[in-house]
């Protein structure tokens, strides 16, 4: 599933892939770090509940 994240250098947002995972599929893996797609500057993920992307 994908999910919004900011980037924590520019504001931008973006749409990070985070995998399901356990038994029913209802939590999902958290990737840790994502590269921004507008300024490729590295930022972590927060902790959750996350907002999924559109």
């Amino acid at each position: 599933m994908w999910f919004a994240f900011v980037c924590g250098w520019c504001g931008e947002d973006n749409a990070v892939f985070c995998a399901r995972t356990g038994f029913w599929g209802t939590r999902f893996e958290d990737p840790g770090e994502f590269d921004c797609w507008w300024c490729e500057g590295t930022s972590y993920t927060p902790d959750g509940p996350w907002t999924p992307a559109e």
